[in-house]
């Protein structure tokens, strides 16, 4: 029987249900992506779901616009200001971000240059940076390849989860060990006191939105939105067809990387609010719903016998990719960057995981290892901030980037 759209949109949705019932149930243990994503698989592969079920429920016709949005949306969560403040660990997630891509291009002569390109930007990011490679892949006639990114982006958190979380809880060990040393050594001591003295003084200037916080309605944040999208859509084609003697040095500036662009220019101008699609139109979550859409398709195109070669080159690429990772902030000075191996080791899981994930696994590390509130502030201000920004430079930011310059080559 022939779905119809609503019980194909119905079908679809039971799935993304399951997905979140699961992550709330386990507290994230197990990720909703993963549920997500292993049931579609599963369903498409048994012949109980049609390869056509997004197409039919009218949600494939919208998708892209979702990524578009969402990535206006991430650009305006970027404050310039902290990540300047943090740059250690921004430093840090860079460089991080850089031993996965070493790891992923040592995977080249086992799994192959198309698995490898396509699996590098999603080990740096999310749901943004497999879009756009599973587009590619697509695009290319490369099904397995893009069946990998999906793969990929519904696996890493598993495996950077564990050593994140192991990691900040030996920095967050130590860091209360010398507090309480300090307390011991001196009753009159006080943490707070300490930050308070190195803290830099400043006043920022209100920014101009908040002048005209109340128009910022619903309908006018998506307008906005929209109005980036298609300013993105038209600077994205310049810069595409932008010759100098015969060669496109531009070309690799597309919509996508455009687009979260507009969004950080508006937000640190004061234009438009921070978080403008989640905390004013309150559409984000719609949004990343779609950008899922557009992955999913991709699932339908597996065959039973594509799964030993990209099980393989799954493992194969987080294997080498975790290796890589020790072996830049163990063997080499790059861990003096943050200031400790483990901290450093975190930053880098942080790609994997990405937010809510990096603040759910901190705010563990607090719970269990914080006895004070003293102790849990400053936990707070080492580990959450650092994985904060760490999972929001690689995933929000820099994978983006990647993405858009590696999906050149595949094919």
């Amino acid at each position: 029987m022939e779905l119809t759209q609503y019980q194909a949109a119905f079908l679809i949705l039971i799935i993304f249900f399951a997905g979140d019932l699961v992550g709330a149930l386990t507290k994230a243990k197990i990720s909703s992506m993963f549920v997500i994503m292993m049931g579609f698989l599963v369903l498409f592969l048994s012949g109980l779901y049609p390869a056509d079920i997004m197409a039919t429920s009218g949600f494939a016709a919208v998708a892209s616009f979702g990524q578009y949005m969402l990535l206006f949306n991430m650009g305006s969560s970027v404050d310039l200001p902290t990540l300047r403040r943090e740059w250690r660990t921004v430093l840090g997630a860079v460089i991080g971000m850089g031993a996965a891509i070493l790891g992923c291009i040592v995977a080249m002569p086992i799994i192959g240059k198309d698995f490898a390109l396509a699996a590098a930007p999603v080990v740096n990011g999310g749901i943004v940076a497999t879009t756009t490679m599973v587009d590619a892949c697509t695009d290319k006639g490369l099904p397995a390849a893009a069946a990998l990114a999906t793969f990929v982006y519904a696996v890493q958190k598993f495996v950077g989860t564990l050593p994140a979380s192991n990691c900040g809880l030996s920095v967050a060990n130590k860091l209360v060990d010398d507090l309480r040393a300090k307390h011991a050594a001196d009753p009159n001591y006080s943490w707070y006191a300490e930050q308070s003295g190195e803290a830099a003084s400043g006043l920022q200037k209100e920014p101009f939105w908040k002048g005209i916080k109340k128009y910022y309605t619903n309908f006018i944040c998506l307008a906005i939105g929209v109005t980036a999208v298609a300013i993105a859509e038209l600077l994205g084609k310049f810069f595409k067809s932008f010759e100098i003697a015969g060669a496109k040095p531009l070309s690799f500036i597309n919509m996508s990387i455009v687009c979260m662009v507009l969004g950080i220019i508006c937000r640190n101008a004061g234009l438009i609010p921070p978080n403008i699609q989640r905390d004013f139109s309150k559409s984000n979550g719609f949004f990343a719903f779609l950008s899922l859409c557009t992955i999913i398709p991709s699932l339908a195109k597996i065959d039973i016998t594509m799964l030993p070669s990209i099980g393989f080159a799954t493992v194969v690429i987080f294997v080498l990719v975790v290796a890589f990772t020790f072996i830049v902030f163990y063997l080499t000075p790059a861990w003096k960057i943050v200031g400790s191996k483990k901290l450093a080791i975190g930053i880098s899981m942080c790609q994997l995981i990405g937010y809510p994930g990096t603040e759910l696994i901190a705010t563990e590390i607090t719970n269990a290892v914080a006895q004070t509130e003293e102790e849990r502030d400053a936990i707070t201000a080492r580990i959450q901030t650092a994985y904060v920004i760490s999972g929001f430079t690689s995933v929000t930011i820099l994978s983006v980037v990647i993405a858009g310059i590696l999906a050149n080559f595949i094919g």
